[in-house]
């Protein structure tokens, strides 16, 4: 008796945590495939909006004629729903990255879920809102997928973190080039207000470069829902 308990214990925690990975896997691949060597570049941010960091991040984007692609987090496009009307505004596409950013492996289901269910009013009344996902941490699990079945999200995932969260940022010129050498990807990075202002100026470098890269490549880059919708 308990053998076969310990045995669905296992299956379980298997059909919750190892669909999800099956998924990550499946949805980075696609995403490698569908840029890799192949001229396309998708610029995103997660985490944010954040109060100093998106602005100084939008006017670099409208200076460059660059388009984005932003996963919100619903507590802070509530506090700052300017920023989030001038996101739309600047023709960004604005997608889906849960109310409080947790991490689903270490959240119970109940919580898991609610964290995912419902965008608030600011994000929702947006007009370039995506029906897209990208789950916090990367990390999936089978309610993560069947909260995006029953929204109709598609989970966007990426090819290249851009390295601004680690314990040491790297060379912003390296990472450029890096991107470069792989002829294309989804590169993740952050504009959430962080206390270390060097994070922010290397996204911001970051960002340049890429745009610099595309323009010198004569690159494709990748924003819309649209062309969103071609990669996954």
């Amino acid at each position: 008796m308990i053998g076969l308990l310990i045995l669905i214990a296992c299956g379980l925690g298997f059909a919750w945590y190892g669909s999800g990975i099956l998924v990550r896997l499946a949805s980075d691949r696609r995403l490698r495939r569908r840029t890799r060597s192949q001229g396309v570049l998708a610029l995103t941010f997660d985490d944010g909006p954040g109060a100093a960091t998106t602005p100084e991040l939008l006017d670099l984007l409208e200076a460059r004629k660059g388009k984005a692609t932003f996963f919100l987090i619903g507590e802070y496009a509530t506090r700052n729903p300017e920023i989030v009307e001038r996101i739309a505004a600047d023709g960004h596409t604005i997608c889906w990255h849960s109310r409080t950013h947790r991490n689903q492996w270490k959240t119970d289901p109940i919580r898991g879920i609610v964290d995912l269910w419902n965008p608030p009013p600011i994000l929702l009344q947006e007009p370039t809102i995506a029906h897209d996902f990208r789950p916090p941490y990367g990390k999936i699990t089978l309610g993560t997928l069947l909260v995006c079945w029953l929204r109709k999200w598609r989970i966007i995932t990426w090819t290249h973190p851009s390295g601004d969260t680690d314990h040491r940022i790297p060379d912003a010129d390296e990472f450029v080039d890096s991107i470069d050498r792989a002829g294309g990807g989804v590169v993740l990075m952050h504009d959430m207000d962080r206390d270390d202002p060097e994070r922010a100026r290397f996204v911001l470098r970051v960002t340049t470069g890429l745009l610099d890269l595309v323009e010198r490549r004569q690159w494709k880059l990748i924003s819309s829902p649209q062309e969103w919708k071609s990669l996954t």
